[in-house]
């Protein structure tokens, strides 16, 4: 059932996108309506920023707009996608002079976006969390310095492999490696109430 679902998402991914790069502004339209959270949700958690996460959206969108007519369907859109906007983060990052102790509110968080917190926090080794540590593991991850929540969110929500994270993060894979082992721990540790 899920196998068939997928198949489906693929289908309508590939009929929207031959219509896009046919000029159906409409067709765009709906790769927008079937990304953007994905999209904003992904630039939220790397950025820890609603209104930086809301601009790389738009930035991802225009470049998608831009050069759709070049994606020759090598992979996956979702995988063209989620690289432009990881890259498009890294690139905001880089362009911070230093990063800044933001005070980040959650109430944009909704459930909405579920399915994709969901992801991330399935993906944390066995699955230790209750539905109910969702929310918490959002702030933990949220509250994070750089050089933890950026790996693991690449790493455990984007998929990215340890040798894809360094070469985007410009680290040695080693402490890459490290550095998701660590950040696993931090949040293992704040929700002990939770298992």
């Amino acid at each position: 059932m899920k196998t068939g679902k997928v198949t489906a998402q693929g289908a309508d991914d590939r009929k929207l996108i031959a219509e896009a790069k046919m000029g159906d502004k409409s067709a765009f339209e709906g790769l927008v309506r079937m990304y953007s959270k994905y999209v904003y949700t992904t630039a939220f958690f790397i950025l820890r920023d609603p209104h930086e996460a809301e601009d790389v959206s738009q930035e991802v969108f225009v470049k998608v707009y831009l050069s759709i007519g070049g994606f020759r369907g090598l992979s996956s859109f979702k995988t063209w996608i989620r690289k432009l906007t990881v890259n498009t983060c890294i690139d905001k990052l880089r362009l911070r002079s230093k990063l800044k102790d933001r005070k980040v509110s959650l109430d944009r968080i909704t459930e909405d976006y579920e399915v994709v917190f969901t992801k991330f926090s399935q993906s944390l080794e066995k699955n230790f969390l209750r539905q109910e540590a969702v929310k918490e593991v959002l702030k933990i991850v949220v509250d994070m310095e750089e050089s933890y929540r950026i790996p693991l969110i690449l790493r455990d929500l984007q998929d990215y492999s340890y040798r894809e994270i360094a070469e985007l993060t410009g680290k040695p894979i080693g402490t890459v490696k490290t550095n998701i082992h660590r950040a696993r721990k931090i949040i293992k540790e704040k929700l002990k109430t939770y298992i």
